[in-house]
């Protein structure tokens, strides 16, 4: 079923609606659909549908799936690749790591815009969602936004609940003020696309590690893999070329992956989105609540976006009241916010700290699977538990902090800086003190000081011939 938006006057629009959400990319649709399916008329509105054809997310992990399954979303999706896990090559010489989804779980990845074109027909299609496109919403207050075409009459609606989830840019909007804009430039995502069939272990997303930064690629249709290659801030100046790409990631990629990149980048233009880091806050007033990017961001290296987006939908509409949805989804996206950063400093980062966590990080999955296994579960947010990421990481540290003992105890005071991230998951203060409107609480402003400093190039950059 195509869409056919709904481009009449601003003027002819009802004014007798549940929900009004803004942003018709996956967190709104989702929004729009969970908040659909407990009975409220919804009015989805998107600005510029053509954005959807943007570098943005493409990996949807197992609970992902099943938010968008149960509404009958992914009902004639066509093309969507399953996916079972991830495999890590450390480049250390002990071979790639394995992790897959527990009890046999699935995801899938999907074009970015191919994905976001099949929500938007879907959505359209249920019988209490009226979809616009090439609308501008704005919020004006509590529980009322503005609607104006380009050139003609806008129009004042108001509702019981206003959904934000136009993206990292529509909070700016929703919530003005430093803590509508305070975030932390981590680094800069070079997007590929690759042309080949040649791709090892397929159904699973690759992450590369040796290189500047990590590449993380996955297959999105039978003839093409997405490439993302992260150039860290420290050394994004100069970073933009191809061949500056090629020189320094070369080296770290699978060879059945190698050559396809090669041909890809002398052939193809990369393109480019820019990584931060922004505390998640759930409400921006009485009666408007923030969705998905719009209310926070973190590192994409865990894949962890979309389904962040759909389960804060799915959160939205299952809760009473906005003090409910932003308490619950505070403390269901404290865990996945602490991992993914934890992740992305430990694989960047070449002090001696980062490299014995980097260490007990592979020997402890290489070891166990019941550790690769409550990875998964805290990757894929199927576990939000804090007890499960502080038993997680406690494990690490004491494996770096034993292992430096007997290497080169000089290590040791280093890795005392890395007992914060468990040390977060112990803070007594309660859920709503962290959604308060400056942000969130002690232990997310240290942990976001302290460990996401700029991290400069590593000591021994990787070349190819």
């Amino acid at each position: 079923m195509k869409v056919t938006p709904k481009t009449v006057d601003v003027a002819d629009i009802g004014i007798d609606y549940d929900a009004i959400v803004i942003g018709a990319g996956p967190a709104g649709c989702g929004a729009a659909a969970c908040l659909a399916a407990r009975g409220s008329s919804v009015l989805l509105v998107e600005s510029a549908p053509r954005a959807a054809r943007r570098f943005a997310g493409e990996w949807i992990h197992p609970e992902g799936a099943r938010v968008l399954d149960s509404h009958g979303l992914l009902d004639g999706l066509p093309n969507r690749m399953e996916t079972r896990g991830f495999v890590v090559h450390p480049n250390d010489g002990f071979g790639e790591i394995h992790l897959d989804h527990p009890c046999e779980a699935r995801g899938f990845t999907i074009e970015h815009a191919a994905l976001v074109r099949h929500l938007r027909e879907r959505v359209a299609a249920l019988p209490n969602v009226d979809y616009l496109e090439g609308i501008r919403a704005e919020v004006l207050g509590a529980n009322t936004v503005g609607l104006a075409v380009r050139g003609g009459p806008g129009k004042r609606l108001s509702a019981e609940l206003v959904a934000v989830a136009g993206g990292r840019s529509a909070r700016r909007a929703a919530a003005p003020g430093p803590d509508g804009t305070e975030h932390v430039s981590i680094s800069l995502m070079a997007g590929l696309l690759v042309r080949t069939r040649d791709f090892p272990f397929d159904g699973f997303g690759h992450v590369m590690l040796g290189g500047p930064g990590p590449v993380l690629a996955y297959r999105i249709d039978e003839e093409q893999i997405r490439v993302c290659i992260d150039v860290p801030h420290a050394i994004r100046r100069g970073a933009h070329t191809p061949e500056w790409i090629w020189k320094s990631f070369a080296e770290v990629l699978p060879r059945g992956l190698r050559h396809g990149v090669r041909d890809a980048l002398s052939s193809a233009s990369l393109s480019w989105a820019a990584n931060v880091f922004r505390p998640r806050r759930y409400r921006a007033g009485r009666g408007v609540a923030l969705v998905g990017d719009a209310a926070g961001v973190f590192h994409p290296l865990t894949a962890m976006g979309i389904t962040m987006s759909l389960l804060d939908a799915e959160a939205l509409a299952a809760s009473k009241n906005l003090s409910a949805y932003a308490a619950a989804r505070a403390t269901a996206s404290y865990v996945p916010e602490l991992l993914s950063n934890a992740i992305y400093q430990a694989f960047v980062r070449d002090d001696p700290g980062a490299q014995a966590i980097r260490g007990a990080i592979f020997e402890t999955w290489r070891g166990s699977r019941a550790q690769r296994d409550l990875t998964m579960r805290l990757l894929g947010a199927s576990s939000t538990s804090r007890a499960d990421f502080f038993r997680a990481f406690t494990r690490v540290a004491l494996r770096a902090a034993g292992d430096a003992l007997v290497d080169d105890p000089k290590t040791l005071p280093e890795l005392a800086g890395w007992l914060r991230w468990p040390l977060a998951t112990l803070h007594p203060e309660p859920a709503a003190v962290r959604t308060r409107s400056l942000g969130w609480a002690a232990p997310q402003t240290w942990a976001r000081r302290a460990l996401f400093r700029p991290s400069g190039p590593r000591k021994e950059t990787l070349h190819a011939d």
